[in-house]
């Protein structure tokens, strides 16, 4: 049960990192996007849930800190949603939440490939910076403003 819910959890984050990406470049597939953002939560939440008996103490505050940054992502999720499209606080929303699905993958990619703890680390906290640079110049190009190269 616990692989089941962890593929629909990153099934379902897939769908959300394209969907939000084409979201936020042609302003379409919003409703996808937050949608499958809520679905990939959900998920986290019922595979934590299937496991949590056998988690340790220190595992058991990494799922659940986990678990409350995927709510966090959708409550941004719903509030980009009350707003303008692109407008920056929209933006802003829906940026934070592309690059912590990103930053997820790329993670999860980077540990499954049995690299050591610290370059794991490394290329959470980089893809969390770069992220933050990159929507800084989107939302600049968005609003007709000169990025800087």
């Amino acid at each position: 049960m616990h692989s089941l819910l962890i593929g629909l959890h990153a099934g379902t984050g897939l769908i959300a990192l394209i969907a939000g990406g084409i979201a936020l470049y042609r302003g379409r597939f919003f409703d996808v996007y937050l949608a499958s953002l809520v679905a990939t939560t959900v998920f986290l939440a019922l595979a934590v849930a299937v496991e949590w008996t056998l988690l340790g103490a220190g595992s058991r505050v990494l799922f659940t800190a986990f678990t409350l940054l995927a709510g966090v992502m959708v409550a941004r999720g719903v509030l980009a949603r009350r707003l303008p499209p692109r407008s920056p606080a929209h933006l802003e929303h829906l940026g934070f939440t592309l690059v912590g699905l990103f930053d997820a993958f790329v993670v999860i990619a980077v540990l499954n490939a049995g690299a050591p703890i610290w370059l794991v680390v490394t290329s959470g906290v980089l893809i969390a910076v770069g992220g933050h640079v990159a929507l800084q110049a989107t939302k600049r190009a968005l609003a007709g403003e000169p990025v800087p190269v």
